[in-house]
């Protein structure tokens, strides 16, 4: 059976708030690049994030027009999906990943390279 993807994804309302403030506080220069960002960091993380109410921020043709992002959570996730489209998991990654970032800014500033030295130490465990 062929799943049915959505042409729009979001976030819940609280983390949109999030991504706004991440980009405005110059952590990001767009929006998109965070929310790549927090998709890829759940990735990296082994990250199976809860469902969450999502409301549309981006097309899909935005944030993954090549689908490496897409094909990318397949080969990850795999059976994890349990038959969601995998943008749909893209949002709930995002949400999580956006989380985490939002929270690392909180206290000052977002240090990027102590989250490569974790996500290469783990990739290497």
């Amino acid at each position: 059976m062929r799943v049915s993807e959505p042409t729009m994804i979001g976030l819940s309302e609280r983390s949109h708030a999030k991504l706004k403030r991440l980009k405005e506080d110059g952590h990001f220069r767009e929006m998109a690049d965070a929310y790549r960002f927090g998709i890829a960091l759940a990735l990296a993380q082994s990250v199976d994030p809860p469902e969450i109410s999502a409301g549309t921020v981006f097309s899909v043709a935005t944030i993954d027009p090549d689908q490496s992002l897409k094909n990318a959570i397949q080969m990850l996730m795999g059976d994890k999906l349990h038959g969601l489209p995998v943008y749909r998991m893209a949002e709930r990654l995002a949400d999580w990943g956006v989380q985490e970032l939002a929270a690392q800014a909180d206290k000052g500033d977002i240090d990027f390279v102590t989250i490569f030295d974790q996500l290469k130490a783990a990739s290497t465990a």
